[in-house]
């Protein structure tokens, strides 16, 4: 935002299906630009998604919100030479990069998070199919 960052809360996010969290999402957002955000919209988040991807980043680290448990580094997805099956091809590679609070989140719970997320977005069809069940 032109006056500085806001983190607005979704809450309860890990019992909404992906249409409803973009519902409400957008709806924070047009709230956020409008200047009509609450402290309560703000407050008592746990988990932060942290996205520089638009700014053309391609990789960085959060720092984690006062309070909450983690943040995800969202960066660019950029076309990248990779190499399948004993040969090369371009791939659009995004990184991300969780910082956890160790006190309240265990490393490997981490590690097991981002590979669900890796594994989500390496099948799009799934996650249309995830999508049209909403």
């Amino acid at each position: 935002m032109p006056g500085g960052l806001v983190v607005p809360v979704i809450r309860d996010a890990d019992r909404l299906g992906i249409g409803e969290l973009h519902e409400r999402a957008s709806t924070l957002v047009a709230a956020a630009r409008a200047g009509t955000l609450s402290v309560d919209d703000m407050t008592e988040g746990t988990f932060t998604v942290s996205n520089l991807g638009m700014l053309g980043v391609e990789a960085f680290s959060a720092i984690i919100n006062p309070g909450e448990a983690a943040i995800l580094a969202v960066a660019s997805a950029i076309d990248t030479p990779v190499a399948i099956n004993g040969g090369i091809a371009i791939r659009s590679i995004m990184r991300l990069t969780l910082s956890a609070d160790h006190r309240l989140v265990d490393g490997e719970l981490g590690a097991r998070f981002l590979n669900a997320v890796r594994s989500r977005l390496e099948d799009p069809e799934a996650l249309h199919r995830e999508l049209a069940n909403t």
